[in-house]
């Protein structure tokens, strides 16, 4: 809240403007395509006290698409802002070529990636229970790989 003060002759008066709430929005593209990767940072100003975001959608976990989103300060003030999440065009998968699941066309790693942490069964490298063909095959395409620690 602004308080103004206006000298006319002599005389002082005094009145008060309210402070108008709005706000602004940078939106961030997803990180892989069809994913609920991107996100958005809400800015407010003019605020009388705090402001409550009201929405119950996670602003950091949203797919692409249009949103609006609305806010309210602590004197009852409403406003919302328009954004946009584009899909990035990138692939995702696990890009970790020691993983069990590694994805060799993935461009993005989205935290999928599935190592050995079960010594019970050392053969069983491609982890499905059952030492097997998999798993020879999976040594063969291995074979001659330098280990780095």
């Amino acid at each position: 809240m602004l308080r103004h003060f206006l000298a006319v002759t002599g005389l002082l008066i005094a009145f008060t403007s309210q402070s108008q709430l709005s706000l602004s929005a940078t939106s961030y593209s997803t990180r892989c395509s069809g994913s609920a990767t991107g996100l958005v940072e809400i800015e407010s100003e003019g605020a009388v006290g705090s402001v409550t975001i009201l929405t119950n959608v996670d602003l950091s976990a949203l797919e692409a698409g249009d949103y609006v989103i609305s806010a309210e300060d602590e004197s009852g003030q409403q406003a919302s802002v328009s954004f946009t999440i584009l899909d990035h065009p990138a692939t995702c998968g696990c890009t970790y070529p020691t993983a069990f699941n590694y994805d060799n066309v993935a461009e993005v790693d989205n935290g999928s990636c599935v190592f050995s942490s079960d010594q019970s069964c050392l053969a069983d490298i491609v982890p499905d229970g059952i030492v097997g063909t998999n798993d020879l095959l999976q040594l063969l395409v291995e074979f001659g790989v330098v280990c780095s620690e």
